[in-house]
């Protein structure tokens, strides 16, 4: 029975019922930089590896 109950106020730690968030608008805008730096980095790994293979592809083939 204790363990029922431990594990009851547990997961009501973890998964509240009500939540009093507030992000203000330089958090906001934080979170937007964070993510577009993040798409950007993405595109720029993703780019270099590829276009190196293609340089490679393209030697052996003769192209």
């Amino acid at each position: 029975m204790r363990t029922k109950k431990l594990l009851y106020g547990f997961l009501l730690m973890i998964f509240p019922v009500i939540s009093f968030a507030y992000i203000d608008p330089g958090s906001g805008s934080y979170l937007i930089q964070a993510f577009i730096a993040l798409l950007s980095a993405g595109v720029f790994y993703l780019r270099h590896p590829i276009e190196f293979i293609k340089k490679i592809i393209k030697k052996f083939l003769g192209k």
